[in-house]
């Protein structure tokens, strides 16, 4: 039994706890700022003895075998830097930064613990990732479509206005670093931005796949009426992620004859298998920790599905690139 302590109490603490839980593990302590409405009931719940109003008292007091980094979208960079110097093993939400700029001083001055640090893109852990990328390696990829209208609106509600100049790093970034995990580096071959002056709301171009020469075409009109979406084309089939929580596989047509309701012929594609996440937990949540728990924590396999502090900065910088903030 490993013990945790957890710096943050919001949702995406309690989808790892939750995990945590299950795996038989030990919340010892949690931190949050003071007046928390919810540390009290995250304690309560999840049987924490100590809680604390600084994470810096969590760090000076407290010994656990690994640290949970869960704070809001725009505090991490300002408290991650000492929390991986202590050199207790760290799961941290996204985003680490909101610069490429940030990210990279993070990185030099914890160059020492770096091996001890997974950063939360749990998308990579969905049950189907890894039959899509033995599928990927090994068929004729032909084309991918990423489709992403992030919902500012309610997201900007939720938090405020001020994470809607960062709603790439902050929600997009996901779906990016899942590209990357899958098919490698991407460069920008050309990007339309529209919308408000320094502040565009939609993203339209061709991303490029420097692996399989192949185009990426990309989409994130944000707030429109659509679903996030990938689907990868090959020859003979496409592998859709469409809720992104489900992989179904298409391969050839079904011709539908007419009817009394309708009267024409339709042809509509013919679906060979889907797949589901299971709903145990937070999906990509389980599997995310386990990954974190052999390789950053008890060091007994290398990391080769987690997302990196070195991955985690190709991603902003494309954020970067995609919003026209750094040249490509």
């Amino acid at each position: 039994m490993l013990s945790f302590a957890f710096i943050g109490c919001g949702n995406a603490a309690r989808f790892h706890a939750d995990v945590l839980s299950g795996l038989n593990h030990r919340i010892i302590a949690v931190s949050a700022r003071k007046q928390s409405p919810h540390i009290v009931a995250f304690a309560k719940e999840y049987q924490v003895p100590y809680i604390y109003d600084n994470w810096q008292k969590i760090l000076a007091q407290e010994k656990p075998d690994a640290l949970i980094v869960a704070v809001s979208w725009d505090q991490t960079e300002k408290i991650i830097e000492d929390v991986i110097k202590s050199g207790i093993p760290c799961l941290i939400e996204k985003p680490i930064a909101l610069s490429s700029k940030k990210l990279i001083e993070i990185i030099s001055a914890t160059e020492k613990f770096n091996q001890n640090v997974l950063v939360g893109y749990n998308r990579r852990f969905y049950d189907f990732v890894p039959q899509l990328k033995r599928v990927i390696e090994s068929e004729e990829l032909i084309s991918i479509e990423l489709n992403m209208p992030e919902a500012v609106d309610f997201i900007a509600k939720t938090y405020s206005s001020n994470i809607i100049d960062h709603i790439l790093f902050y929600m997009s970034s996901h779906w990016l670093d899942l590209l990357m995990y899958l098919i490698g580096d991407v460069r920008i071959d050309y990007m339309r931005r529209s919308g408000g002056e320094g502040n565009p709301n939609s993203y339209n171009g061709i991303l490029y796949s420097i692996r399989y020469n192949i185009p990426v075409h990309f989409q994130a009109n944000f707030n429109a009426p659509s679903q996030i979406a990938m689907a990868f084309n090959f020859k003979d089939t496409i592998y859709k992620l469409c809720p992104i929580e489900m992989m179904t596989v298409y391969g050839g047509m079904e011709r539908l004859e007419p009817d009394d309701k309708v009267k024409f012929r339709r042809y509509i594609p013919r679906v060979i298998e889907t797949y589901e996440i299971s709903a145990d937990y937070k999906p990509g949540f389980y599997r995310q920790m386990k990954n974190f728990i052999a390789t950053c924590v008890e060091h007994n396999q290398t990391n080769e599905i987690g997302c990196t502090l070195n991955d985690a900065l190709k991603v902003t910088e494309l954020c970067e690139q995609i919003k026209g903030e750094i040249s490509t």
